[in-house]
């Protein structure tokens, strides 16, 4: 495969966002020796997400060379990959990466004389991860300890845009890195909400949370599946035929998840913590109900008290689901265990948040865009097929909106996988919203 998907205009520009060029991709060998790639890469996948604590590449190659030999590809072989493009509007945008080959997966001999394999790629902090154990103790709030970990045993930097505060002080229970990460983040929360640790292309290792997200990122952009492309229809200026592509949707599929029932077995809409004290043999039950919370995407939410299930409020479904977490409040003096950040309602304010991000979730194909990651807030501005009171003849109850409101709005991008083949740049969104821009059950209506 060529090594760029070949749509220039003048001065090297591109005029399609499904353009790239693989500009490096040099493999050092575990003895030194350096060899260029890019020649017999035919695919590239690049896979990120909120829930990933760090990418993967996956590179297939077709070679006719046998590097495999010369290199005596074993693993913990080094590629600096350099994939980029000039943009009209932005300029110089890419990937500049550092990954370690941590499997070889694939292998096959499509020709007499070629073989064909994929190099399964991650992040240095990811391999060094597999090297290290946590047994020390440890005090501090979660995003320092967080931040210590990542330095000081990864060897990586991080970007934090998140508060998370208190004291917790404890004993790492002898877990690698990431393990240690994952340990002290699932009980730490920032105003009420999730906190995501994860590693996008673009942007590297991030500590953030859905309530930062919500307050700090403007709309991304805002994607659609009109037919008509205007700025090409009317031969506009480059900048704006690349932008128009960027934006427009080529494959949208749903599984839309709206069971009321479903989400409330999940703890969706109302949980009860129960904190057993084993210093005290005592137990506290902790009620909370979805109240509406200002963090959410859109200006709905999923539910209200309209919603009833055989006469009942399903927001008053509190004993479908029960968290129980135990506590000694003995243990010690100035400082909290990491359980103490669940107190009150915080832990079940999380899990109703998290839970309700599942309201809607929509896989997008989308054109190349290096700037998109995980973490990102677009909106969806979806035309709607029909009106269904024009279909059946009552003009009067036309609503006039142009707009599918129940698909439409703003949503979190929650993985991504950029894809960059002989079919040019692409990419494979998952995107998820807990809201809607309108309320889903009005006057009277039960469902």
């Amino acid at each position: 495969m060529s090594n760029n998907y070949n749509s220039i205009g003048k001065d090297n520009v591109s005029v399609s966002p499904k353009s790239y060029s693989i500009d490096q991709a040099i493999i050092t060998a575990n003895n030194g020796h350096k060899v260029e790639l890019k020649e017999v890469i035919h695919d590239i996948k690049i896979h990120e997400g909120l829930h990933r604590s760090g990418i993967v590449v996956e590179i297939f190659l077709v070679d006719s060379t046998n590097l495999t030999n010369e290199l005596k590809l074993s693993g913990n072989e080094k590629i600096n990959l350099i994939i980029g493009r000039t943009e009209p509007k932005l300029g110089d945008q890419g990937f500049d990466l550092e990954i370690y080959i941590a499997d070889v997966a694939n292998f096959s001999e499509p020709t007499p004389g070629s073989k064909s394999y994929t190099l399964i790629c991650v992040s240095k902090h990811m391999y060094l991860n597999s090297k290290k154990l946590l047994n020390t103790a440890f005090q501090g709030t979660p995003g320092a300890l967080v931040s210590q970990i990542v330095k000081t045993n990864l060897d990586s930097k991080l970007q934090i845009s998140s508060s998370t505060k208190g004291i917790i002080k404890g004993i790492y229970p002898n877990l690698q890195p990431l393990d240690a990460i994952s340990w002290i983040l699932r009980n730490s929360f920032d105003d009420g909400t999730q906190i995501y640790f994860y590693e996008s292309a673009k942007y590297g290792l991030v500590l953030s949370s859905y309530a930062s997200i919500l307050n700090q990122n403007s709309i991304y952009g805002q994607y659609n599946r009109n037919p008509v492309p205007q700025e090409t229809m009317y031969n506009s200026k480059e900048e704006k035929m690349f932008e128009e592509e960027r934006l427009k949707i080529q494959k949208m599929t749903s599984s839309l998840n709206v069971s009321k029932l479903e989400a409330s077995q999940k703890g969706s809409f109302a949980a009860v913590l129960n904190k057993l004290d084993i210093s005290t043999k005592t137990r506290d039950k902790i009620l909370h109900k979805y109240d509406s919370p200002r963090h959410r995407l859109n200006s709905f939410p999923p539910i209200n008290d309209k919603m009833t299930i055989d006469g009942q409020k399903i927001i008053d479904f509190k004993n479908f689901k029960q968290h129980w977490i135990t506590y000694n409040d003995n243990a010690f003096d100035s400082y909290k265990n990491y359980h103490d950040p669940t107190k009150d309602k915080a832990l079940l304010r999380s899990r109703m948040s998290i839970n309700n991000l599942d309201t809607t979730i929509v896989d997008l194909k989308l054109t190349g865009d290096f700037n998109l990651a995980p973490g990102l807030i677009i909106s969806l501005g979806i035309l709607k097929q029909a009106d269904v009171s024009e279909e059946l003849g009552n003009k009067e109850g036309a609503s006039g909106e142009i707009f599918d409101n129940y698909v439409s709005g703003a949503y979190l991008v929650s993985s991504l996988t950029h894809h960059f083949s002989k079919e040019g740049y692409n990419i494979n969104a998952k995107v998820k919203k807990d809201s809607f821009i309108e309320e889903q059950i009005r006057g009277n209506n039960v469902w």
